[in-house]
């Protein structure tokens, strides 16, 4: 393994560094959006029974722009499931996806084996009061279903369960999603594993890198530790995290909400906590099973929060990822300096060595809103030259310097 590199080295890093935050004048890269979307899934679990999870739904769009979107969800009440807000949001637009377009299927584990008496029409959908799609906090929404459903409901935490909210409490969690971030398709049969309730200073550090919305009040996180082999992916967005009072009644404590690029175990997974929203989900239930009168409808206000200059090195970070691989990834030395230049706009200046050379440039990251969802805008500048050329040859003029744009 090559080391940090000599002290000259690193002090000429460090001069252009310097030298590289003046304006670069780079070209604006596309907008991207800021949105985990989907990534729950279970990987490196285990195969489970309908018995073990009876009130566990698999929910699908079967026509529209969402075909063949996947999510996992809990009947709360025989004609009301619970699952994510983006899994009926579309996060690009803003709007709810029709409810003509779903089929949930409940009391099946294989579903390969459900019947008709299995398949539900979904006539109505709805996001929680608090969704925030910009931020994906508040990650929850319902689906009425069309006829009732015969499985049990799954008890909701309420604001008399927050112990279980913490630290250590151990979960499961079970859906139909993908076994690996690459895998073609989600298995047929429901899967779950077990993990443990994690610390808000290790949620906040955990997933600093993929989503920097991240709010204690509103979420929490969970980690397969300390072996960090199992966890969720794509399609079980929705799915509970399962945890149990102290009569051993189970309780839904999570929203299945995000996690980390490709699924990787090592990150944790972001959940919504219920116990903030089963209030209004009672009231909704209320309204559909006993006619009482229906809650407010109310699309929350997609806000933008402010650019730190943290959020803003993860984010240049992701895209020297993208843009340079190995070259990046595997650098030594690694400086970047930033300064806001206002609420949401942040300039920076980074350098490092790979190989022989020494790269340096600038980038500016800013935020704005497209379709009630919040994206990053990014503008870069990268150079990179022979180390030996530019600072011992003595004719850096005979240094050839490349250069990439974005």
């Amino acid at each position: 393994m090559r080391g940090l590199g000599t002290p000259a080295r690193l002090a000429g890093l460090l001069a252009l560094l310097c030298l590289f935050l003046a304006p670069a004048g780079a070209t604006a890269a596309p907008a991207a959006t800021l949105d985990p979307t989907a990534q729950a899934s279970i990987v490196g679990g285990t195969a489970a029974t309908i018995e073990e999870f009876p009130s566990l739904a698999y929910i699908q769009a079967e026509e529209g722009p969402k075909r063949g979107f996947a999510c996992t969800g809990s009947v709360i009440a025989p004609r009301v499931v619970l699952t994510a807000g983006h899994c009926v949001e579309d996060l690009e637009t803003g709007k709810l996806t029709p409810a003509r377009d779903y089929l949930v299927a409940t009391g099946v584990a294989d579903l390969r084996t459900a019947g008709p008496g299995n398949v539900f029409k979904v006539t109505r959908t709805l996001t929680y009061s608090r969704f925030d799609p910009g931020a994906t906090r508040g990650d929850a929404g319902l689906l009425i279903l069309a006829r009732p459903t015969t499985v049990p409901p799954l008890a909701l935490a309420t604001a008399a369960d927050v112990a279980l909210m913490a630290a250590g409490t151990p979960v499961q969690i079970a859906g139909w999603g993908l076994q690996s971030g690459n895998a073609p398709s989600g298995p047929a049969t429901l899967r779950t594993t077990a993990l443990a309730v994690q610390t808000d200073s290790y949620c906040g550090s955990g997933v600093e890198p993929f989503y920097p919305f991240y709010s204690p009040a509103l979420q929490f996180c969970t980690a397969d530790r300390p072996a960090l082999d199992s966890g969720g992916c794509f399609g079980d967005s929705g799915g509970p995290a399962i945890a149990h009072r102290a009569d051993g009644t189970p309780v839904e404590i999570g929203v299945i909400s995000a996690g980390g690029p490709a699924c990787k175990p090592a990150l944790p997974n972001i959940f919504t906590r219920v116990d903030r929203l089963s209030a209004w989900a009672a009231a909704w239930v209320a309204a559909i099973e006993q006619g009482a009168p229906e809650p407010s409808v109310s699309a929350q206000k997609a806000e933008l929060p402010t650019l730190t200059i943290p959020k803003a090195k993860t984010l240049i970070g992701q895209t020297l990822i993208n843009d340079l691989g190995t070259r990046f990834v595997n650098g030594q030395g690694t400086r970047i300096g930033c300064e806001s230049k206002g609420r949401l706009r942040v300039k920076c200046g980074f350098a490092w060595f790979y190989g022989p050379n020494d790269y340096f440039g600038t980038a500016t990251v800013s935020y704005g809103l497209a379709q009630r969802s919040v994206v990053w805008n990014g503008s870069y500048k990268i150079q990179w030259v022979n180390d030996r050329c530019w600072f011992v040859s003595g004719d850096r003029s005979r240094c050839t310097i490349h250069t990439r744009r974005g």
